[in-house]
């Protein structure tokens, strides 16, 4: 789908934090300040990239910042509500939203939004060290940056054969071994990636997609699904993850097809020089560069 511009939003939220490290509330205004430098680099409308070897549009006017939800600190289910209807507005406006989070959890409440815009089947690829399949608890309540992608398969066109978990890895709940099994949920697990190709694992996703008929497709990116050599900065270290160069070739391949995108769990306060704030921004500069071509 063509859109009509790159709608960035801020969604400063830690509220679902109940087990990770809070702090991912101040990420979107840092890494909108070094996604600024991108721009600095257009001449007459273009910018070169070195990797790619090759001179592609870069139409900064395409950009268009709405700002930050409107965050009731005290309220879960209003700043939900805010954060659907501000995403929905760019959605209707014909344009690509673009969500800087905040913990996991603010994903719930855009995936909502891109499904209720659409009348068919919506697609989620999830790129995560963690599976935030948890359905309740005491100690998380209902939407916690645990739970986002159970509250999304409650949603009447979001089915388990079209969610597809990308470098999941480490230990977890025993209850999780029958779940996944009964639902069908797809998962590429970090070890898979690392001893398979990565281009090509993307691929297969696109023809599951194409294959199912899926009308939207959401692309979720929980900066811990890095191995923290790459990403300090998150709100939950998880060891033995992925590399930059495998996220971004599959990214390559997910951002022609996708219809919504967020960074989340990016939290300035455990940085190391920028690093993980650099790598956030450049995720937005190639999802802008591949769609607005």
């Amino acid at each position: 789908m063509k859109y009509d511009h790159f709608g960035v939003l801020g969604f400063p939220w830690d509220g679902g934090a109940s087990l990770g490290r809070p702090g991912a509330r101040y990420a979107p205004k840092k890494v909108r300040e070094i996604f600024g430098w991108f721009k600095n680099r257009e001449e007459d409308r273009m910018v070169y990239l070195v990797d790619e070897r090759r001179t592609v549009p870069f139409h900064t006017d395409k950009i268009v910042d709405y700002g930050d939800v409107d965050i009731i600190v005290p309220s879960t289910s209003e700043t939900f509500e805010n954060a659907e209807r501000q995403a929905r507005e760019i959605i209707d406006k014909g344009g690509f939203p673009m969500v800087i989070g905040g913990d996991h959890s603010i994903s719930f409440p855009i995936i909502k939004a891109l499904h209720d815009s659409c009348q068919g089947q919506v697609g989620i690829i999830q790129f995560d060290a963690h599976l935030d399949l948890v359905d309740e608890s005491k100690l998380q309540g209902k939407y916690s940056q645990s739970s986002q992608m159970r509250r999304a398969l409650e949603l009447d066109r979001v089915n388990p054969d079209n969610i597809v978990q990308i470098g999941v890895r480490g230990a977890n709940y025993p209850w999780y071994d029958d779940y996944l099994k009964s639902t069908g949920i797809h998962q590429y697990t970090s070890y898979e990636i690392h001893e398979g190709k990565p281009r090509d694992i993307a691929k297969e996703v696109v023809d599951l997609y194409r294959k199912n008929g899926v009308e939207k497709i959401y692309l979720t990116f929980d900066i811990d699904v890095l191995d923290p050599a790459f990403a300090p900065a998150t709100g939950a270290d998880e060891p033995f993850g992925l590399n930059p160069h495998q996220c971004k070739v599959m990214l390559q391949e997910f951002y022609p097809i996708v219809d919504a995108f967020d960074i989340a769990e990016v939290n300035p306060l455990y940085e190391v020089n920028d690093q993980t704030m650099a790598l956030s921004a450049r995720l937005m500069f190639d999802c802008f560069v591949s769609k607005f071509k």
